[in-house]
């Protein structure tokens, strides 16, 4: 291929028609949109790299996230978008504003790798009218906003981290003894015994988002991706047609997140190696926990994102794009729920006049005047986060 041809792929412009080139969800491989003229993905490295965390700091202020992309900043929640010359961005996929502007690079740590889309948007839109129709209590409007077509393809910023971990622990492990008090009862008394010991952990791909919008919220119910299988070098290729979005959390402060899930496994570790030791009972009061190897690299991963709008306010859903599981915010539709309520308290109160016949009738002519009965109910409006 000559230079110019050359010159023209890397745009992700086909060199036998001039088409554009993207990723082909149910191939798995890069083409032309048009003439489907197949293509080789171009990486910077033959592998996914770890680094070292300790360079972090120094790799971070070397580089741009996205170089030869334009940055999009979302006036509504903040969140930096990353396009080609192929795509554009009308709306905001993380809440929906359109209040978007042209922004400049920042130095960052570039994408190291990146899990390609395995869900196509006809499937998504499938699992996402699933996902809705199934929530009992939710708006008509919402039931309706899947019909729009409106999913956004997105590779969201994340950290993984792996480490190598020794921890030593002091704690105690209790015996059950059974007391009679001599009057013919009994209790349970716990004896105590000092006990320490030392745990290990490894630790691969602590998956931890790097976003600070809603999307780091909702993304928790369609976690995990395969990351230790299904990372690709990461190549600008995979990013065709898709939007990516910059990094707003540093590894340096993801890196406590990784840390604290890290932190939690080993004391639930050290519960377990006093429990394996015969006792009945295990406490934990002290664990310290010494890294030997801590590794992260930046990961780009796929989702299919949507907002929507109620009664002023936005709620977002995000389709897994390797695995298809959704997950989201949504409303409850206050009418649907007194409708509901209606419904049960009127089966209960026919249900209690069927089982009151063994009541003695009142004497007659000495009738009671009938009495109005007010049942008054407050259902504030809520919402929270449900998966399918």
């Amino acid at each position: 291929m000559d230079t110019q041809h050359r010159e023209q792929v890397d745009r992700q412009i086909c060199a036998n028609c001039g088409g554009t080139i993207r990723w082909n969800i149910a191939r798995q491989r890069l083409e032309c949109a048009s003439c489907r003229t197949p293509y080789e993905i171009r990486t910077t490295v033959d592998r996914v790299e770890e680094h070292d965390f300790d360079g972090y700091i120094r790799r971070e202020g070397e580089w741009v996230s996205f170089p030869e992309t334009t940055m999009i900043v979302c006036g509504g929640c903040g969140a930096q978008i990353a396009v080609d010359e192929h795509t554009t961005a009308t709306v905001c996929p993380m809440c929906g504003s359109t209040q978007l502007l042209e922004g400049r690079q920042e130095a960052g740590v570039p994408p190291d790798g990146v899990v390609p889309f395995r869900i196509d948007r006809e499937t998504a839109q499938q699992n996402f009218s699933k996902w809705v129709k199934s929530r009992w209590f939710a708006p008509n409007r919402l039931k309706q906003a899947y019909q729009a077509g409106k999913l956004q393809g997105i590779y969201l910023p994340f950290w993984t981290f792996d480490a190598q971990v020794t921890s030593y622990y002091w704690g105690a492990g209790g015996t059950q003894h059974h007391v009679d008090d001599g009057e013919g009862k009994s209790h349970v008394e716990v004896h105590w015994h000092p006990v320490s010991g030392q745990v290990e952990g490894s630790y691969d791909d602590i998956q931890i988002c790097a976003a600070q919008n809603a999307a780091s919220q909702v993304v928790e119910k369609v976690l995990p991706y395969n990351t230790v299988e299904n990372t690709a070098p990461f190549s600008p290729s995979y990013l065709s047609g898709f939007l990516a979005e910059r990094y707003a959390i540093p590894a340096t402060q993801a890196v406590d997140s990784a840390r604290a899930q890290i932190q939690a496994d080993q004391e639930n570790q050290a519960e377990g190696d006093i429990l394996g030791r015969g006792y009945n009972l295990a406490r934990v009061d002290r664990v310290e926990s010494h890294y030997h190897r801590l590794t992260y690299k930046h990961v780009l991963l796929p989702a299919w994102t949507s907002a929507f709008a109620y009664n002023g306010k936005q709620y977002m859903y995000i389709i897994n794009g390797e695995s298809g599981k959704v997950g989201g915010q949504r409303p409850y539709s206050v009418p649907k729920i007194l409708a509901a309520v209606g419904v049960a308290a009127a089966a209960f109160i026919t249900a209690v006049m069927l089982l009151s016949g063994a009541v003695a009738p009142a004497p007659a002519g000495d009738v009671p005047p009938e009495e109005a009965v007010v049942c008054q109910m407050e259902l504030p409006w809520q919402a929270w986060d449900e998966t399918l």
